[in-house]
C-alpha cells in the first residue's frame, strides 16, 4: 500500500461510500456519518469541511475527519473562528502500525492546513465515548488525541452498562430519588409512547417554548428536521414521549442510536414535565427499551461531578441518577494562532474569575 495520500472531501467521495467507512471504522460513531455531519452544518454559522485521506493506488478513505469551520460570534467573527471535529479521526483498522502513523500525520497536516486556510486559531477534536475502540480501551488508556499532537482538554461522561442486566437489575441501578420521581409521574398518570416522524412538531413547539424559558437561542429547525427524517425513521435514533393525562404532549426525548450504543441527544418539555418526574420517567423507558433490544452501552451524557451548584451541576447530577459510571470523553486542541488564542484564554479566565466572585 502506498502513503502518498492526499486530502478528499466528504462530498467528493460520495455519501454511500463514506457511510461504508463509518459503519466499518471502529474509532467512527454516529458523528461520522454523513447523516450527522449534514444536521450539524445546519447550525449558524457554522461550514461543513469534512474529508478522508485516500490512498491513490487503492483509491479507498483509509481516514474519516468530520470537521466544521465555525465562526464566531459578531462582531469577532475572523477573531473567534475554530475548526471542530466532533468525532475525531477515525482510521481503517487494516492498517499497519507504521500506516497508521502516516495516516495520522497526513491528518494531522491536513487539520493545520485547512486552520490556516480558514483563518482559524485552533482545532478542536473529541473522541466519542460509545466508539468500539473506546468501549474496548483499557481503564487508564491515554487521550489517543493527545498522541495525535493535540493538547490535552478531556472531560468525563455517564455511561450505563446495559450488557446483560435484567430489568429489576437496572430498576435497582438507579438512584433512590429517580425512582421516586418516575414512581410520582406515573402516580399522576403520565404515560409513554414511542416517538414518530409525525411528533416532530410538537417537539419543535416544546423546544421553542424551552428557549423563551431559558433564554438559550435556539437551534435552527432544519436541524431537528434532520433529525426526525434522517435518523428517526431509519432507525439510527429512538423517542418517547411522555403524555399528560388529558392527552398533551409535555415531553420529547430522543436518543441517537448507533454501533450497538445509544446516546441522549436531543430533549424537549414543558414547565410540568420538569416539576413531576416526567423527565426521570421517560429516560427509564429508555432504558428498558435499550437493554431489551440488546444495546450495550447507554450514554447519558457530560459529566461535571466538580461542580458544587449551578446549572451543570443540576444537568449532571440528572444524568447521574439513571446508574451509570464517569468515563473519559476524550477531548484535545490544536492552537495554530498562538497569540490568538492566549489571548481569548486569557480573557475567559478573567470572565470565569468574575462569574464566581473570587476577587
Amino acid at each position: 500500500m502506498s502513503f502518498e495520500t492526499r486530502l478528499i472531501t466528504r462530498l467528493k467521495i460520495g455519501r454511500d461510500r463514506w457511510n461504508s467507512c463509518a459503519d466499518g471504522f471502529p474509532d467512527a460513531w454516529l458523528w461520522h456519518r454523513w447523516e450527522a455531519i449534514e444536521a450539524y452544518a445546519t447550525w449558524s454559522g457554522t461550514v461543513d469541511i469534512s474529508f478522508a485521506i485516500l490512498d491513490p493506488q487503492e483509491n479507498r478513505p483509509i481516514a474519516l475527519v468530520p470537521l466544521r469551520d465555525v465562526a464566531g460570534r459578531k462582531p469577532f467573527h475572523s477573531l473567534l473562528r475554530h475548526l471542530e471535529s466532533t468525532g475525531g479521526p477515525a482510521f481503517d483498522p487494516n492498517l499497519s502500525a507504521r500506516q497508521r502513523r502516516n495516516a495520522e500525520a497526513a491528518v494531522k497536516s491536513s487539520l493545520i492546513a485547512l486552520a490556516t486556510q480558514q483563518n482559524a486559531h485552533r482545532i478542536d477534536l473529541s473522541v466519542a465515548p460509545l466508539a468500539p475502540t473506546q468501549a474496548e480501551a483499557p481503564a487508564g488508556s491515554i487521550n489517543p488525541l493527545v498522541m495525535f499532537g493535540c493538547r490535552e482538554a478531556s472531560t468525563q461522561s455517564w455511561i450505563l452498562d446495559l450488557s446483560g442486566r435484567s430489568e429489576d437489575e437496572l430498576w435497582r441501578n438507579l438512584e433512590q430519588r429517580v425512582r421516586k420521581s418516575v414512581n410520582r409521574a406515573k402516580r399522576e398518570g403520565v404515560t409513554i409512547r414511542a416517538a414518530t416522524h409525525d411528533d416532530k412538531a410538537d417537539f419543535i413547539c416544546l423546544h421553542m417554548d424551552n428557549a423563551r424559558r431559558t433564554g438559550i437561542p435556539p437551534k435552527p429547525l432544519s436541524y431537528f428536521d434532520k433529525i426526525f427524517d434522517d435518523f428517526l425513521n431509519p432507525g439510527m435514533a429512538s423517542g418517547f414521549c411522555a403524555l399528560a393525562p388529558d392527552g398533551n404532549t409535555i415531553a420529547i426525548h430522543v436518543f441517537a442510536e448507533y454501533k450497538d450504543g445509544a446516546l441522549y441527544w436531543v430533549v424537549a418539555s414543558d414547565d410540568e414535565a420538569l416539576s413531576n418526574g416526567t423527565n426521570d420517567l421517560v429516560q427509564w423507558h429508555a432504558i428498558k427499551s435499550f437493554a431489551a433490544r440488546g444495546l450495550a452501552r447507554y450514554e447519558c451524557g457530560e459529566a461535571f461531578p466538580g461542580l458544587s451548584e449551578g446549572k451543570l451541576r443540576r444537568i449532571s447530577d440528572f444524568k447521574k441518577g439513571f446508574g451509570g459510571v464517569i468515563t473519559p470523553y476524550y477531548r484535545g486542541t490544536m492552537t495554530t494562532r498562538p497569540i490568538v488564542a492566549a489571548i481569548l484564554d486569557l480573557l475567559r479566565a478573567i470572565r470565569s474569575t468574575q462569574s464566581t466572585g473570587d476577587a
